[in-house]
């Protein structure tokens, strides 16, 4: 994301996956984020693995935004001044994604 290391404050923290797997962070960065109007800023763990997402925003940005997500609608919804934001999903998005971790990284193939 080209994101300066300085930017970076160090502390290491473990996260547990899905799986069982154990991840180290390298550390935590506070970043900006706007949605529709709304500008926050959000504190998140560094990671370093390769990894076809950006960001997973969680359940403090969730209760900070006042924010309802649906599974079953594929959407969140957040209240605003100007009325309901809705953010929807985007399937072939989350399809690409999905496939994209799904396939080796040329560093896997070499080992």
């Amino acid at each position: 994301m080209n994101i300066p290391d300085s930017d970076i404050i160090r502390r290491s923290s473990a996260l547990i996956g899905f799986s069982g797997e154990v991840k180290h962070t390298v550390g935590d960065i506070r970043l900006p984020i706007y949605i529709e109007g709304i500008n926050t800023m959000q504190k998140f763990c560094v990671i370093d693995i390769a990894s076809s997402y950006n960001v997973i925003l969680g359940r403090p940005w969730i209760h900070e935004l006042k924010a309802v997500p649906s599974t079953y609608h594929q959407c969140v919804k957040i209240p605003s001044p100007w009325g309901i934001i809705k953010i929807t999903d985007d399937q072939q998005g989350a399809k690409d994604c999905y496939a994209t971790e799904l396939k080796p990284s040329k560093i896997q193939e070499e080992a």
